[in-house]
């Protein structure tokens, strides 16, 4: 008896959670619509400290925090919901619009352009749907040589076709697994200083080489005690201390 209770309650529980989270979210898109955004933002940080984690989150967020007229944290939250839906048009919009709200308009350095192809195909998808590509064509090349060892006829073909879906299936393999390693990797960050000196070394007393204001993106390096190396887009690195920024 003591067993089925337990069953029964471990099967309600999480339908319990589901349920009052969906009001949670309704309860904040209401307040959204009707203008009160502190609300809002205080609804979706309560689901953000239950561990509830979604794009949509994320990204209601973000528009929360623009239309209340903190950009910094408008841009922390449309890349964290970029980093969950990548391909997202709606949130790449919104975060490009943010980004012409702040001070610092920096050129990025050009990639190579294979890597920038690289990074378009992993973007395509995100990762769970990347790893559902896997799982199918690891499925039909099992298919494929099932046929080959029942089929006497067009050997040659199927064990061709087989080849072909073996590849794809390492290929999208190892960009799932790039993707899950991306979006797990905290290896950037938004500035919330209005305006922070970047060191030429981790320490008060070196040179100023440039200066960042709230609200850029830089790339987190390596750390040193309550200073972090960055670079921001134009291949710039400097140091800054820890407390000036938040990780994505």
């Amino acid at each position: 008896m003591n067993k089925l209770l337990i069953v029964f309650f471990s099967f309600i529980i999480p339908i319990s959670l589901l349920a009052n989270n969906e009001i949670l979210f309704q309860k904040a898109n209401k307040h959204y619509t009707e203008g009160q955004y502190e609300l809002t933002i205080e609804v979706y940080d309560s689901l953000l400290n239950a561990n509830i984690e979604s794009a949509n989150i994320y990204y209601n967020l973000g528009n929360a925090h623009f239309k209340n007229e903190n950009i910094p944290h408008a841009i922390l939250y449309f890349e964290k919901a970029k980093k969950l839906e990548p391909n997202n048009a709606d949130i790449i919009y919104n975060l490009e619009l943010a980004n012409t709200r702040i001070a610092d308009k920096i050129e990025a350095v050009p990639e190579f352009f294979l890597k920038t192809a690289y990074v378009s195909l992993r973007n395509t998808f995100n990762e769970k749907q990347w790893t559902i590509i896997n799982v199918v064509f690891f499925l039909l090349f099992l298919v494929l040589i099932v046929v080959f060892f029942i089929n006497n006829k067009n050997r040659k073909l199927w064990f061709s076709f087989s080849i072909v879906f073996l590849t794809i299936t390492f290929i999208s393999g190892f960009i799932g697994f790039d993707s899950n390693k991306e979006l797990r990797t905290q290896n950037s960050a938004i500035i919330f200083t209005p305006t922070i000196d970047i060191k030429s070394a981790p320490d008060n007393k070196s040179n100023t080489i440039f200066i960042l204001h709230q609200g850029t993106k830089v790339s987190l390096l390596e750390r040193s005690y309550k200073w972090q190396k960055i670079r921001i887009a134009n291949g710039s690195e400097g140091w800054l201390k820890v407390n000036n920024f938040e990780e994505i």
